[in-house]
């Protein structure tokens, strides 16, 4: 059956991928219930100074290049209405009123699958966000962190970040870690923020020779099979379509 809109009672609309029909034991007459679309929701979440000032720094919008990058990648999807992304700052997702305000108010139903990329400070909190997600009963197919921070005691007196250390809950998970050749001062700041330090749960836990504020070569550099974080994120979510 061909796509079509439908308006429910409340007045929301749908887009349907087709239609099914059940039958009650009492009630012999067919019952025809929309199926929702597949649409797949990528956040790309920053660190410090990235979407906005940290402290007298910034912002660098360092995951927004990253984000950039890839919706043009992803254009194809977005004339069919199966994909949409929202850059978002690492203190737009800590907290549950936070969270309904820049993500779940994003997400069209609960079973949607999302894909999560954190950097730095994001990456922290977007570790924490997965967990919280899936308690919630959304559907978190994979989350990807760009060398995350937050281990540090002073970095989380100055910063809107969680204390503990992430557990992450999703489908999958791939960590790519900065190690530069030649430090810069990104890097000097993401060791005063302390590192989270990874070494189990990714399914994928990879390291890039670039500085720490590079995020967009993080995410774009090749880690596995000759594919980048970026090539693989794409992958997954072609998956959802297949």
């Amino acid at each position: 059956m061909c796509a079509e809109t439908v308006t429910c009672a409340k007045g929301k609309t749908y887009k349907l991928q087709g239609q099914h029909t059940l039958t009650d034991k009492k009630d012999v007459s067919e019952k025809t219930v929309p199926i929702e679309s597949t649409k797949a929701i990528v956040f790309f979440v920053g660190g410090a100074g990235d979407k906005e000032k940290y402290y007298f720094s910034g912002p660098y919008e360092n995951i927004k290049f990253a984000w950039q990058d890839f919706d043009v990648r992803a254009q194809p999807l977005v004339a069919e209405g199966k994909y949409t992304s929202q850059w978002l700052g690492y203190n737009e997702i800590r907290g549950k009123q936070d969270i309904q305000r820049h993500v779940l108010s994003l997400i069209p139903y609960k079973s949607c699958p999302v894909f999560i990329v954190g950097h730095s400070l994001g990456g922290w909190n977007s570790g924490h966000l997965t967990r919280k997600m899936t308690e919630w009963g959304y559907k978190v197919k994979l989350l990807i962190t760009l060398d995350p921070v937050g281990e540090g005691a002073l970095v989380w007196l100055g910063s809107d970040i969680y204390l503990d250390r992430p557990e992450p809950v999703s489908e999958d998970w791939i960590n790519v870690r900065a190690t530069p050749s030649r430090p810069d001062a990104s890097d000097g700041v993401a060791d005063f923020g302390e590192k989270w330090v990874i070494t189990c749960g990714p399914s994928i836990n990879a390291n890039v020779d670039t500085n720490h504020a590079n995020a967009p070569h993080l995410f774009s550099a090749k880690i596995s099979g000759g594919k980048s974080a970026s090539d693989l994120l794409f992958d997954s979510i072609m998956k959802e379509f297949s």
